[in-house]
């Protein structure tokens, strides 16, 4: 149930054509619910079923049409990483200000939102924890670039999973190279479940997993990172 990473245009586009989840919007839907109809989301809010929009249409020609509808700033935007809040995104929630905001075309991903790691300091946030809120405030965000920018393209929710799901209250793994370390593909397989099931229950879209390039240099800061290294 992992979350597959995929290129950022390529996740835009397919999580626009309702291919990869999408929160719950319309269960919590505000007063722009006018956008939001039975099998379909009108993302543009031109008041029609566009070919990107719809689930009946072949996969080349919805992203064909949602890409020729796009701008230079609304394309430039998704080769973009916003990093959550107090790393980079200073509001816990969406504001007015928003509309002033880079990611008022919209942006590729936020990574790790509201996450409220114990490390980090400084970035603790009410909104991260019970898990119930952090997964109500993140729909929240969600719902703002689904229905406060021009195309209404929904942000793919990153998060680091390489030992665990790195949030506040999730189930903690060893390092990857100590994963690894096992040799138990069956054992591993259980960890990555965990992690996916754990992030898609927040929010979360895409998870970071362990690398499977083996590490070569031991002055790598990120050497631990690999699930083995070059001597096996």
């Amino acid at each position: 149930m992992n979350p597959k990473r995929l290129p950022s245009l390529s996740w835009l586009v397919l999580t626009a054509l309702g291919l990869l989840p999408l929160s719950n919007l319309k269960a919590q839907q505000g007063a722009k619910s006018s956008i939001y109809h039975m099998g379909w989301i009108d993302f543009n809010k031109n008041g029609k079923m566009d070919v990107f929009e719809d689930p009946a249409q072949a996969v080349d020609k919805r992203v064909e049409d949602l890409l020729s509808q796009m701008n230079l700033s609304e394309k430039s935007c998704q080769m973009a990483t916003l990093y959550g809040y107090r790393r980079i995104l200073k509001d816990s929630q969406p504001t007015p200000e928003w509309h002033n905001e880079i990611w008022k075309d919209g942006i590729a991903n936020i990574d790790e939102n509201l996450n409220n790691v114990p490390n980090h300091t400084g970035k603790h946030t009410s909104f991260g924890y019970p898990h119930s809120v952090h997964a109500t405030s993140m729909n929240n965000v969600q719902r703002w670039f689904v229905e406060d920018t021009r195309l209404g393209i929904p942000v793919d929710f990153t998060n680091e999973g390489i030992h665990g799901l790195c949030s506040d209250g999730a189930t903690p793994f060893p390092a990857p190279i100590s994963i690894g370390s096992t040799w138990d593909k069956p054992l591993v397989h259980m960890a990555g479940d965990v992690v996916g099931r754990e992030a898609k229950a927040l929010g979360y879209t895409n998870v970071y997993a362990p690398i499977l390039d083996p590490s070569r240099d031991p002055r790598w800061a990120g050497w631990w990172k690999p699930m083995e290294n070059r001597l096996f």
